[in-house]
């Protein structure tokens, strides 16, 4: 799933800010809540930043801990619980059972029961200054589920983590070399995706594209960039298959790659497969070329910002964004309806959000 996030953070934890102002002024917690006691506040349609989909099952992630699930292909959605209140900003599932959420403040959840639950991973890691063993605290902004037990996760400050069983984590370092260029370790990686058990994909700034062709023993970051900066601040990444990969980021740009990642270029590769843009404003296209075309589909008019989109079996798709909008299209994004959340009117008559409120530009892309 490609989540083209064209947001170029200030500094490690503005895009975090940015996105935390936006949902905390979009939500209205009752008027009798207890600031001392968050359990007490309620937000009835938080904004969603992540969907996934697995057979009938579906997933939405989104601000204060908040994650719906659908067992009937997106048609209806109930909220769960889970133990956080932190913003969650990816999920994935390996099957209609196990999966994923990630999100602020190193949190990771786990589910083995399709979503009706979710447990909260203790995650530790050596402290650089020492080496002492402490909570993890970097946000997660990736989540990719490999199995039933395997997933790995990216986020903030280069954090790569792997667990084979699905409870316990290990971080995984990513040496200097791996990067191809000259620019900090440390980087900020915004996705990971897996289109086997060992064909892998890490997309962050400064143009990172990492690849694992062993299951994440090495990754490389071999790349050439055409038509595009060599250091474009990179939000998503989607494989198609073993070779044709797609990835996006800052400025709504979108690359492509044949060959597995070696070589990059602009979208216009060979036909054969479905994909979604969707983005600030409303923006949703539909692409049946691997983006070498793209068309606005029918659907509700809507000037939400969009934030995830996910392909599912029999031309079902997904996207979410602001104010828990979830549109839901079942013949593989050419007409879509609105399933659940409000879609505000645009301010003065124009598709413009208000000042206060306002994001970069930034885009979301799934490939079928």
């Amino acid at each position: 799933m490609i989540k083209l996030r064209a947001v170029r953070r200030p500094c490690r934890t503005g895009f975090l800010a940015a996105i935390l102002a936006l949902a905390a002024a979009a939500a209205s917690p009752t008027s009798d809540f207890d600031p001392a006691h968050t359990e007490t506040w309620e937000i009835p349609e938080p904004d969603l930043f992540a969907v996934a989909v697995h057979g009938q099952g579906a997933w939405a992630v989104g601000y204060w801990g908040a994650v719906l699930r659908s067992e009937d292909g997106g048609a209806t959605w109930s909220e769960a619980p889970t133990p956080t209140d932190a913003t969650l900003y990816d999920v994935d599932f390996a099957d209609e059972s196990h999966g994923w959420a990630v999100g602020a403040a190193g949190t990771l959840l786990r589910t083995t029961d399709g979503g009706r639950s979710w447990t909260q991973a203790e995650v530790t890691v050596a402290d650089p200054f020492d080496g002492s063993r402490r909570p993890l605290d970097s946000s997660l902004f990736g989540v990719a589920a490999v199995s039933p037990t395997e997933a790995w996760a990216v986020g903030d400050f280069g954090v790569v983590l792997h667990t084979r069983d699905g409870v316990s984590w290990s971080s995984v370092p990513i040496p200097q070399e791996a990067f191809d260029d000259d620019n900090i370790p440390d980087r900020i990686f915004n996705a990971v995706a897996f289109s086997n058990r060992d064909e892998g994909w890490i997309a962050g700034e400064f143009g990172t594209t990492l690849r694992t062709s062993d299951g994440g023993e090495t990754w490389m970051g071999e790349r050439e960039i055409q038509g595009a900066i060599g250091d474009i601040y990179l939000f998503d990444v989607a494989p198609n298959g073993s070779d044709w990969v797609l990835a996006s980021g800052v400025g709504g740009v979108a690359i492509g790659s044949s060959d597995g990642g070696s070589a990059w270029a602009e979208l216009g590769a060979p036909t054969g497969a479905r994909g979604l843009l969707v983005g600030d404003r409303g923006v949703l296209l539909v692409s049946r070329d691997r983006g070498a075309s793209w068309r606005v589909p029918e659907r509700p008019r809507s000037f939400n910002w969009l934030r995830g989109a996910a392909f599912g079996a029999d031309g079902l798709a997904l996207v979410v964004g602001e104010g828990g909008l979830i549109l839901r299209s079942t013949d593989a994004g050419d007409s879509w309806v609105r399933a659940m959340g409000h879609t505000p009117p645009p301010s003065s008559g124009v598709s413009v959000p208000e000042p206060a409120r306002a994001l970069p530009t930034r885009r979301e892309a799934e490939v079928e």
